[in-house]
């Protein structure tokens, strides 16, 4: 009998290199930031639910040493005046609850509501 030990292979886990911060942060990097449309404060009746949701934005400088994966981004900035700006990377859609304009229940999702990940592009 032979018996033969292999370690098993080794799986990368892929680095989230989207920040998450708040008002009080002293984050300079491009960052997301929680923001909360509450459709109600827009006078919004005619949505039934949600009445409020989270949206985030992002924001945030994009100093070189901060620049994403992509390298046309960093190129750009180099052979252009072009300065990279924080934006989102990954968006979300919210399922929404509303009346039409013939007062029907309307369900549906709405897509790019949600900011998921913000980065330098």
């Amino acid at each position: 009998i032979e018996i033969e030990f292999r370690d098993a292979p080794k799986k990368r886990i892929k680095r989230n290199l989207s920040l998450n911060c708040d008002e009080n942060a002293n984050e300079t990097r491009c960052c997301r930031y929680p923001l909360t449309v509450d459709f109600e404060k827009f006078g919004w009746d005619w949505i039934i639910a949600p009445k409020r949701y989270e949206a985030w934005y992002c924001a945030g400088e994009c100093m070189i040493s901060f620049l994403p994966k992509y390298e046309h981004t960093h190129v750009m900035q180099l052979s252009t005046s072009a300065i990279p700006c924080c934006s989102p990377k990954k968006m979300n859609s919210i399922r929404l609850l509303y009346f039409d304009m013939s007062y029907n229940v309307i369900y549906s999702t709405i897509p790019n509501m949600v900011v998921e990940k913000c980065s330098c592009s």
